[in-house]
């Protein structure tokens, strides 16, 4: 693994160099660091714990952005490192932080979880100690202003954190250009949701942005356009399959794969299926589609609307 560092952002915010954009807020009154998520496991946070050690800082918390397993993999290392540590979330993404083996049954076609029991049984060592509002507010760590942020739509309960330094830690509300270039199908659990988080970033006056998936950007507008066109051309690709035949959400996600050529695996199966049980919705909301049950099936086709 290479060198992980911390790569000033502004002021006292940091962001971890490599994969993951790890947030890291260092407190120069009380010596003590915040980590924004904490990685994907314990060799990561490892690195990260190194490199605050090395400036004379010892991490006093973490707060989460959401619950996915990738970003809160390196809890546990934390809480035995540090048996004081506070670790916040909202109560959405405490859910899957405190319930990993949760996950997979969201993203898996099988609804298989290969979490073991005792892996579970050790992640109750690092339970969620502090519950946040998914509601725009302030809160503090011990004497740190943060603001919280809502940006739904990748995740429930997702928030931001804007630091003293007026930098926003993003969370995956947005991604960085490197998965946009390989990535076209974006994953987002509530494509409405997802649209008022990329209007609200928009609207922002902030120093920086940081990306969990990219990094830290001064502004996120060419990035926001082209979410919102990928977006659209998925949408546009399933509402003209849609229209040339009713089909089946299974029928939908074969010509998905297809289209961008994935790999026949469950896990990509079962995270394909989830992204496009997304689009289909907003296109039902948006009466674009209708649903109906047909012979035991269910089948979406041309609304009325739109004949």
């Amino acid at each position: 693994m290479d060198r992980l560092e911390l790569i000033e952002v502004a002021g006292n915010s940091y962001v971890v160099s490599g994969k993951y954009g790890i947030g890291v807020y260092l407190d120069r009154s009380s010596k003590t660091a915040v980590c924004i998520d904490s990685g994907p496991n314990a060799a990561v946070i490892e690195k990260v714990c190194t490199r605050i050690s090395d400036r004379g800082y010892q991490i006093l918390a973490v707060v989460h952005t959401h619950g996915h397993a990738v970003n809160h993999g390196g809890n546990l290392y934390l809480k035995k490192r540090f048996p004081n540590l506070r670790i916040y979330a909202t109560h959405l993404a405490s859910f899957l932080i405190e319930n990993p083996h949760l996950e997979p049954l969201v993203f898996e076609a099988g609804g298989e979880s290969d979490t073991k029991p005792d892996q579970n049984k050790e992640n109750a060592d690092a339970l969620v100690t502090d519950y946040l509002p998914s509601a725009d507010g302030i809160f503090h760590v011990h004497t740190i202003p943060f603001k919280i942020v809502s940006l739904p739509g990748h995740s429930p309960g997702m928030v931001g954190f804007v630091t003293p330094d007026h930098v926003l830690y993003c969370g995956d509300a947005l991604f960085g250009p490197k998965t946009l270039n390989k990535q076209d199908l974006l994953f987002f659990n509530d494509l409405r949701a997802a649209r008022k988080s990329f209007k609200k970033l928009s609207m922002m006056k902030l120093n920086a942005y940081v990306l969990y998936h990219g990094g830290a950007f001064k502004t996120v507008t060419s990035l926001i356009n082209k979410h919102l066109t990928l977006m659209k051309d998925t949408s546009a690709f399933l509402e003209a399959l849609i229209h040339e035949q009713p089909s089946t959400l299974e029928q939908l996600v074969q010509q998905v794969m297809k289209k961008y050529k994935f790999e026949d695996d469950l896990h990509r199966y079962g995270l394909t299926t989830s992204i496009i049980r997304s689009y289909v919705k907003e296109l039902l909301q948006e009466k674009r589609i209708v649903a109906k049950v047909d012979n035991g099936l269910l089948l979406f086709s041309k609304s009325a609307a739109t004949i």
